[in-house]
């Protein structure tokens, strides 16, 4: 039998770069079942409010705003550009990020969790503390689906 895998409900953390929309691309081909779901997560970083305010950007409050707005927007055109083929929710939550991912997955105790390997961050980052990606699947009670960056 070669049904492919399919989830019922999966968490899609996005941060809008190409590989998370990958990710959830891939992630409405896996979603299937009697009423398939996927929660798009994006996660505001306070330490990236912290830095734009530091450097004169505006006010955090003005550019945390700013930021959620983007995001609803954005997670708006992802919600639009699935058609039926799943119920899409979205949610925007301020914190570290993949604890955030942790605790959404917990909560809405969904099937999977799908990432992609590397988003907006910088390498730099990466080689000194790790991809979000790495420390979701570290910490993660639920099935992890990494995609690759696809080149």
């Amino acid at each position: 039998m070669n049904d492919p895998i399919q989830f019922e409900s999966l968490l899609v953390p996005v941060d809008f770069s190409p590989v998370s929309e990958a990710a959830f691309n891939r992630a409405l081909a896996l979603a299937g079942g009697d009423r398939p779901v996927l929660i798009l997560l994006h996660v505001l970083d306070p330490s990236l409010v912290e830095f734009a305010a530091a450097h004169g950007w505006g006010s955090k409050d003005e550019i945390a705003q700013q930021m959620r707005e983007r995001a609803e927007r954005e997670l708006q055109n992802y919600k639009e550009g699935a058609g039926s083929r799943a119920e899409i929710d979205v949610i925007v939550s301020a914190g570290v990020p993949f604890l955030e991912i942790l605790h959404k997955a917990e909560d809405f105790a969904v099937d999977a969790i799908v990432i992609g390997k590397i988003g907006t961050r910088g390498a730099i980052e990466k080689l000194l503390f790790g991809s979000t990606a790495e420390k979701v699947l570290r910490g993660s009670r639920r099935p992890v689906i990494v995609l690759p960056l696809e080149e």
